[in-house]
């Protein structure tokens, strides 16, 4: 069982559950909660496949170009998920489209037995840090 995680796109999110077909998908309008939502989200999509979340055997995350904020929160998720479950982790890069992020990862993934190294973000430019509106 293949956990889909994309959070790379700033107004929308993807969690999926693969098993030679999808178990359980959700997509949904990422916000500036974004961090709460998707663990909600995790807990619900398992729930509602009647899946145990200790079943993964992988997972493929979506690593950029994409939102700062978006890749740090999924890539996060999918890093401390695939680390404390020893699990394969493969990040998948520009692309947007699911069915892409699916069948690139799964090409990817079953070369793998276990967690290797985190997966680190492709922001694909530089940040773009704002001046501090307070004054000293």
């Amino acid at each position: 069982m293949i956990l889909i995680i994309d959070t790379a796109d700033s107004e929308k999110a993807f969690l999926g559950i693969w098993e030679d077909c999808w178990l359980q998908k959700y997509e949904w309008t990422a916000s500036r909660n974004l961090s709460a939502d998707i663990l909600v989200k995790l807990q619900k999509l398992f729930s509602d496949a009647d899946k145990n979340l200790k079943k993964i055997s992988g997972i493929i995350v979506n690593s950029g170009p994409g939102s700062f904020t978006g890749l740090r929160i999924g890539i996060s998720v999918a890093n401390t998920l695939a680390y404390s479950l020893d699990v394969p982790i493969v990040g998948v890069s520009k692309t947007h489209e699911v069915k892409q992020l699916l069948e690139e990862g799964l090409e990817m993934i079953l070369r793998m037995n276990n967690f290797v190294r985190p997966i680190t973000p492709e922001y694909g430019r530089e940040p773009n840090i704002s001046q501090s509106k307070k004054k000293h």
